[in-house]
C-alpha cells in the first residue's frame, strides 16, 4: 500500500509525458444526468486522448468521440477537449486526481462535483451494446 500511495505522488507530481501509468485505455460507466452512459478513454503517454461515448435510449444507441489533450498539475488532470464528433469544439475539463492504480483511476469533475471511476481495459476493447445493457 506504502509504494503505491508513493507512486500516485510521483505520478501526480509530474507531467503527463512521464506518466506511463495513465497512459492506457480505460473504461467506466455514468455522466451527469445519465447512470447508464458508457464511455471509453484511450490516454496516449505523449498527452493526447481519444474518446468515445455510448448513450442508450429507448433501445438505440447514441455514439460520439473526442479528441483533444490531457495533462496533469498537481493534483489536477487536465483535459483539453479540440473536436467532438470530427467538428472544432475547444473547452477545458478540471478533474481532481482521487487515486491512480495499475487498474483503475477515480477523478472528480470540479464543475459538477461528479466522480468517475475508470478501469484499466485492453486497447482492443468494445464498449457493450445497447441491447446488452438496456
Amino acid at each position: 500500500m506504502r509504494m503505491a500511495a508513493g507512486f500516485t505522488f510521483c505520478l501526480i507530481a509530474t507531467p503527463a509525458i512521464a506518466a506511463p501509468s495513465l497512459a492506457g485505455t480505460r473504461f467506466g460507466q455514468g455522466q451527469p444526468g445519465d447512470k447508464a452512459s458508457m464511455y471509453l478513454d484511450h490516454f496516449t503517454a505523449d498527452g493526447r486522448l481519444h474518446s468515445k461515448f455510448r448513450d442508450c435510449r429507448g433501445g438505440k444507441t447514441y455514439d460520439s468521440e473526442e479528441d483533444g489533450t490531457w495533462s496533469i498539475s498537481g493534483n489536477l488532470l487536465i483535459i483539453q477537449v479540440n473536436f467532438h464528433n470530427g467538428a472544432l469544439a475547444p473547452r477545458t475539463d478540471v478533474y481532481t486526481l482521487d487515486g491512480v492504480s495499475a487498474k483503475a483511476i477515480r477523478i472528480t469533475y470540479l464543475l459538477l462535483n461528479f466522480p468517475y471511476d475508470e478501469r484499466r481495459v485492453d486497447d482492443t476493447f468494445e464498449m457493450p451494446s445497447c441491447q446488452l445493457v438496456s
